[in-house]
């Protein structure tokens, strides 16, 4: 029953996400930028574990460009196979010759740099959220086996658009809750 109010939702969302209007897409892609930047965990972290956007998600790369530039780490997530294994490995730079598409056409570093940040923060993707921090992934499991084994002191925030952020989300005991939710 879950699995089925999952697809539907997912379907629902992605949907959404394409008839997301351009012009309010990139001025909440600047909100939540202005938003990550601010906020206390990201500014004492050592690295940050990011994901590389795909062009309907909230856009990090102008995040993760200010985050290189600061100083800070920066690790993307590699899927090691189509099975729902993946591990993050650290970047130096954004160019397309160290980040290219890969496993499910997501854009991941050529070179593997295993990332082992002590103090970070991991920013999670999702096409919904709840204000608890429920999430709805794309479905693949990726970050959920991936956050279910991280040390208890790592921090989570999924970000979304305002209209991601739903009152109530089919969740199940596998399913890996973020500890905030940013939004625009």
């Amino acid at each position: 029953m879950l699995k089925e109010q999952k697809k539907a939702l997912r379907a629902e969302m992605r949907l959404r996400l394409k008839q997301y209007d351009k012009t309010a897409k990139e001025k909440s892609d600047r909100n939540i930028f202005q938003k990550l930047l601010q906020h206390p965990w990201i500014q004492e972290a050592e690295g940050i574990y990011c994901y590389y956007s795909m062009p309907q998600e909230v856009d990090t790369i102008a995040f993760m460009k200010e985050m290189l530039r600061q100083g800070k780490k920066i690790a993307l997530p590699v899927c090691e196979n189509q099975n729902g294994q993946m591990h993050f490995s650290q970047i130096e730079t954004l160019s397309s010759d160290e980040i290219i598409p890969q496993v499910w056409e997501i854009p991941a570093p050529v070179r593997d740099h295993p990332a082992d940040f002590k103090k970070a923060v991991i920013l999670v993707p999702g096409l919904a959220f709840t204000a608890d921090g429920c999430r709805l992934g794309q479905g693949g499991g990726y970050y959920d086996r991936y956050l279910h084994q991280l040390p208890a002191e790592f921090r989570t925030i999924g970000i979304c658009y305002d209209f991601m952020l739903l009152e109530t989300l089919p969740c199940e005991i596998h399913d890996c809750h973020v500890h905030q939710v940013i939004t625009d």
